[in-house]
């Protein structure tokens, strides 16, 4: 490929993963709603039945992977055409996050940063990487909206609008519901390129409904339906629990437990630190976007004002100067040693 041509590569795997999620989680949609409030304590394993899941990627010499998936898959009888199209809304998500790295020249950006000394060791790498990682995050949620709108606008059907809005919503969640299910607890995502996955799938939240409140024509009712298709999901996420509990997808051994199954767990003493370290990634988000900004011209390839976040409130500002987080006094360094630079540059 000649400079400036880029190739977004979904592995199979991926694509079989999440259909089989997809067609997993729906089997719970008419079942009695069920809470089990779960924390990550001791030893944690996969549950042998849902390691093709959730388990680590195999090579081929370590298991017939595509057999274990497909006995999985054979545990639910559905209609296909419900886990097909959610297949198909998640890899709208996930490829709209992957060409947006593209798109915003992340690596390109990096580079800059490096020759220019806005970049100096790994810590201040991480940061910048936790910047872009949240930036396609916001790009991916506009392109998938956005595709989904065209697509319904194109096929004559947005009388369907509110049906395809809840699959959107609960696509998403579910693609935050396979991501790195290993860590649970908020605290072990504060360090490295991605935040936890119930801050990233919130980060959807309100970048949508920021869609919705700016073209509220071609977005009726999809803040409704968010609610509803998250909510969906969730509970699905529950009962999926309930089964590990019972045994359904295989015991866990001595000093070992099963659940929860996901790090996307909800529970309202939680909802504090979760609401935290939101205000505390749209810190670290602006404050690295305005090096972005400034640093490079990527005037055509801004993130679009319907999904951007407003500026954030001093209060947040000041819990995050004053918290001592490393992770935070990194960026700021950052951001001002940028000042001092652009103050001292004759041009």
């Amino acid at each position: 490929m000649s400079e400036g041509e880029y190739v977004v590569v979904v592995p199979l795997g991926l694509v079989c993963r999440l259909y089989v999620l997809a067609h997993l989680l729906l089997g719970y949609w008419d079942s009695v709603k069920f809470y089990i409030p779960v924390r990550q304590s001791g030893k944690w394993q996969v549950s042998p039945g849902l390691f093709p899941l959730f388990g680590k990627v195999r090579n081929k010499g370590d298991g017939p992977w595509w057999a274990e998936l497909e006995d999985l898959f054979a545990q639910v009888e559905i209609s296909h055409y419900d886990a097909v199209r959610l297949t198909e809304v998640a890899l709208m998500y996930v490829i709209g996050h992957e060409a947006a790295h593209a798109y915003r020249r992340h690596a390109k950006a990096l580079e800059v940063f490096r020759h220019r000394g806005l970049v100096r060791d790994e810590a201040e790498e991480a940061v910048f990487r936790r910047f872009a990682e949240t930036d396609a995050d916001l790009m991916g949620t506009h392109w998938a909206l956005d595709a989904q709108w065209i697509g319904l606008r194109g096929s004559g059907q947005l009388d369907e609008a509110g049906v395809a809005y809840l699959r959107m919503s609960y696509a998403v969640t579910m693609v935050h519901a396979l991501y790195d299910v290993k860590r649970k607890e908020i605290g072990a995502y504060h360090t490295g390129a991605y935040c936890h996955p119930i801050v990233r799938r919130h980060l959807f939240t309100e970048a949508s409904h920021q869609m919705a409140h700016a073209y509220p024509l071609q977005s009726t009712g999809w803040i409704e339906a968010e609610l509803e298709g998250w909510g969906k999901c969730v509970q699905a996420l529950y009962g999926l629990n309930k089964d590990v509990l019972v045994g359904r997808f295989g015991e866990a051994p001595e000093g070992c437990t099963h659940l929860p199954v996901s790090a996307l767990q909800y529970n309202m003493s939680e909802a504090l630190r979760w609401k935290n370290d939101f205000g505390r990634e749209t810190v670290l988000y602006r404050a690295v976007r305005r090096i972005y900004w400034d640093t490079v011209d990527f005037v055509i390839a801004e993130t679009p004002p319907v999904v951007d976040f407003p500026p954030t409130g001093r209060d947040v500002w000041r819990r995050a100067m004053s918290s001592g987080d490393p992770v935070i006094r990194t960026a700021m360094s950052m951001v001002g040693r940028h000042f001092e630079a652009s103050k001292n540059d004759p041009a």
